[in-house]
């Protein structure tokens, strides 16, 4: 029998949304996520070495937070042998407030803007605790930090079909100026190559960076939170 999972949205009146859904099991302890963070930080940069735990415990409470999106984005892949997506409800904690949440034909996206934040959520982090491998497809290069990262991935959750998330963060350069995080999940089953990537033919793309065209593309890149 086909398994049907729901995923119930609740629109308030400002036109933010708010979802409710299972909770998937953390797998990945605390101890384990900052231990494998901090060794790719150092090896990255190694002149992190004093700070890299420190910066990695902010991205496990980030990863804490996103929580309830990994569980929607993984509730609403597809099992192993279904031909659609979930669209059936499921109780569980709600969207956190500020979220706006947004459904197309392949699949869904997630906005926050905050006024000077650096950030709050971390997406990769909060699947790959819950047990999804996260391959790079690609990750745009904007003409400057101020204009935020991206990376395009392939999510594998055991017995459900691939997938593809994007996920786009910036910190707000300024106090003035918004921090801005979005994550587009798609559950189509189509994988873009990088001639796709670079057309703009992928979950989110196009209108990113404030509309900047990247300057180029690399097949692989740190996470963008």
């Amino acid at each position: 029998m086909k398994t049907i999972l729901t995923v119930a949205v609740l629109i308030a009146s400002a036109g933010c949304a708010a979802a409710q859904t299972k909770a998937f099991l953390v797998v990945q302890t605390e101890t384990a996520f900052l231990d494998v963070c901090e060794q790719e930080r150092v090896q990255r940069e190694p002149a992190s070495a004093p700070w890299a735990r420190a910066e990695c415990q902010i991205k496990w409470r980030w990863a804490l937070a996103a929580g309830p999106m990994a569980d929607v984005i993984i509730a609403m892949s597809k099992a192993d042998g279904d031909a659609a997506q979930g669209t059936a409800s499921m109780s569980g904690s709600a969207m956190p407030a500020g979220i706006a949440v947004s459904h197309n034909a392949a699949g869904i996206r997630f906005d926050w803007q905050k006024p000077g934040s650096e950030g709050r959520y971390n997406v990769t982090g909060a699947l790959r605790s819950r047990g999804v491998t996260l391959q790079s497809l690609g990750c745009p290069q904007y003409p400057g930090a101020s204009m935020g990262r991206e990376k395009v991935m392939l999510a594998g959750v055991p017995g459900r079909q691939p997938f593809v998330v994007t996920v786009y963060s910036r910190a707000a350069p300024t106090g003035f100026e918004p921090g801005v995080y979005e994550v587009d999940a798609d559950f189509s089953g189509n994988v873009p190559d990088m001639r796709a990537l670079q057309a703009g033919r992928y979950p989110g793309g196009g209108g990113r960076a404030f509309a900047v065209d990247p300057t180029g593309w690399v097949a692989e890149c740190p996470d963008p939170e």
